[in-house]
């Protein structure tokens, strides 16, 4: 006996509300009594951790599994029986019918829901809460569950977090003798765009002030030689400036389209020299919070967005009265989309995707054709963006 799922028509990724379908192809050597053919659209988030050593206080135990904290949601559950062909879509294991041997294909359709399933009553009655077979309960009140939407396909963390979604079959046999078969076939899952809020003016940003040193000339780590030019003196005032970075409130980011940020600079004092923008680096920085019972661990991963190095454009003119803002050109960046791997936010039972845009400005100032100091300035948005 052999069986396999078949998909019609694979999708690169399916979301909310997307009818998925295929075929069940059963191959039989010979006569076989089977009692049904179940198919289950199944989605699951599994988070192990390791627990912190005990105190000094508590007693020890030999067996390291106890050290092991574990969660496993079933987050999408859909069941249909295809074999026998009735209306009821829980199986039987009283019943059992005789299929010949050949080719047997037997279709399914299931239409992908909006919000995860791990919290629903009649899924923890048949004990898949927790991501217990059917009939087997393992404690679902144990643990809280979340009614959210459904999380995008997650991995990257072998071993500790993933999120996976599968159509899977199982071939069930009335005897105790004869185990049951089962095939299974995965797909990504990417759900859709929430609603967004009206557009407004509202902006959210990460402010810092930064005060140059007067007399802190930097040759930038090169040896001038025997006839290079001297620099020019610099005033004994040195140029102050408040850089803002800002987006759109509330942020919201989008794969394979441009970061929506300004980035203004406003002078703070009265100054002879030019301050220049000579270099711009944006990250976007994703945070998992991974939980497992009553352990919790933060990982982290970044996006270069941004990478600009040896720039000498200057910012606004040493003339301009103190309180000038002069808004950076956003050529630099409104080129650059968002890699289609980052993965929107979300917050289920076990596992939590959140973003950060960390933006670092490199500053300098002096005389055109002759920058001597410069200085890094950082700055980070923590609106969640999704």
């Amino acid at each position: 006996m052999s069986v396999r799922v078949h998909l019609d028509n694979p999708h690169a990724f399916y979301t909310n509300l997307d009818f998925i379908s295929g075929k069940i192809v059963l191959n039989l050597l010979a006569d076989e009594t089977i009692s049904a053919i179940v198919v289950k659209l199944e989605g699951e988030s599994r988070t192990v951790l390791m627990k912190p050593p005990p105190m000094p206080h508590e007693p020890r135990r030999r067996d390291d599994r106890s050290r092991i904290a574990m969660e496993n949601h079933k987050i999408l559950y859909r069941l249909q029986t295809v074999f026998p062909t009735v209306s009821s879509t829980t199986p039987t294991a009283k019943a059992s019918f005789t299929l010949g041997a050949g080719h047997h294909e037997y279709p399914f359709r299931f239409k992908i829901p909006f919000n995860t399933m791990c919290g629903d009553a009649n899924m923890q009655a048949i004990g898949v809460g927790l991501g217990g077979r059917l009939g087997l309960m393992e404690m679902p009140m144990l643990q809280q569950h979340i009614r959210k939407p459904l999380p995008p396909s997650l991995g990257g963390f072998p071993g500790e977090a993933e999120i996976r979604y599968f159509v899977k079959v199982t071939v069930q046999r009335p005897s105790i003798w004869k185990e049951n078969r089962r095939n299974e076939i995965g797909f990504k899952f990417m759900p859709i765009d929430r609603p967004r809020p009206p557009a407004s003016n509202a902006e959210a940003f990460a402010r810092r002030p930064y005060a140059f040193q007067a007399g802190s000339i930097s040759s930038n780590g090169k040896k001038r030689g025997m006839f290079s030019r001297q620099p020019t003196a610099l005033s004994p005032v040195a140029p102050s400036v408040l850089v803002d970075a800002r987006l759109p409130s509330p942020s919201i980011l989008v794969c394979r389209k441009p970061i929506p940020m300004r980035i203004i600079v406003k002078k703070q004092n009265e100054s002879p020299e030019y301050v220049f923008l000579v270099g711009l680096h944006a990250d976007l920085i994703a945070k998992t919070e991974v939980r497992a019972q009553d352990v919790m661990r933060e990982e982290l991963s970044t996006f270069p967005i941004v990478n600009l190095q040896g720039l000498s454009i200057p910012i606004g003119n040493p003339s301009e009265p103190v309180g000038t803002e002069t808004m950076l050109d956003d050529s630099l960046w409104d080129r650059v989309q968002l890699p289609p791997t980052v993965t929107p936010s979300f917050h289920i039972c076990n596992l939590t995707r959140k973003y950060e845009l960390q933006v670092r400005v490199v500053l300098s100032y002096g005389y055109p054709g002759d920058i001597q100091v410069r200085n890094p300035l950082h700055g980070a948005n923590r609106d969640n963006p999704y």
